[in-house]
């Protein structure tokens, strides 16, 4: 097991911990995935049902980009596709978080859009949050059926299921699920009051441009609009 096996799947813990503890998922559900630094080729991923305060080093399975596990004494989570094709399909994506949180979950049944309309939103996500059409779980089509909604933003509701959230690392994707689940609580509770009022579309770009900043090559962040 080489080191950057061994910081890959400790950062994969690490993060495992982190959404557990702001119930960003219940149980085993969810799921979390990483490139292995210098073998882009690679992903580290959790393993299937297994309670995340339990994870060991050896279960976070070692899988290639086509979907052939070469480490781990544990299965990949049955949701690997979805992370294994977003990776191939998007060299600069570095991570995929899953989650399963309240005010997600209910915008996931709804199938409606988050506006943008918090300024920590937009900075952590990119933008407004859209809704993915359902798919069939442990299938390609969790991949295909995001990509749309995931073409400029961090997150996308999964019709009926969760959260999908995408960064350059980890911290980004854990970011954004963790932002969005707040705007999502913060948004329904608005929605109650009547209407819910989104951000000027100027500040939103100005905005989402710190938020693509975080991608390999990506232009430098804009500068405030005026007025």
């Amino acid at each position: 097991m080489s080191a950057n096996w061994t910081q890959a799947r400790e950062s994969i813990i690490t993060y495992c911990h982190r959404i557990e503890a702001e119930r960003l998922v219940y149980a085993t559900a969810g799921n979390v995935s990483c490139r292995i630094e210098n073998e882009p080729h690679l992903l580290a991923i959790t393993p299937t049902s297994t309670p995340y305060d339990s994870l060991e080093l050896e279960d976070i399975a070692i899988v290639t980009l086509d979907g052939e596990q070469i480490g781990g004494r544990k299965k990949p989570s049955s949701e690997m596709p979805m992370h294994t094709l977003i990776c191939k399909r998007r060299p600069e994506i570095g991570a995929v978080i899953h989650t399963h949180s309240v005010g997600a979950m209910t915008m996931c049944n709804l199938g409606v859009r988050l506006p943008a309309i918090l300024t920590g939103l937009v900075e952590a996500a990119g933008g407004d949050v859209l809704p993915s059409p359902y798919s069939l779980p442990e299938s390609d089509e969790m991949a295909d059926f995001t990509e749309e909604a995931l073409r400029d933003r961090g997150s996308t509701f999964m019709r009926f299921h969760g959260l999908l959230s995408i960064g350059a690392d980890l911290e980004h994707a854990f970011r954004a699920a963790s932002v969005v689940e707040g705007a999502c609580q913060v948004y329904l509770q608005l929605r109650q009051l009547g209407e819910v009022a989104e951000l000027p579309a100027a500040q939103v770009e100005w905005i989402a441009s710190f938020w693509r900043a975080q991608f390999p090559g990506a232009p430098a962040p804009l500068a405030a609009p005026r007025g």
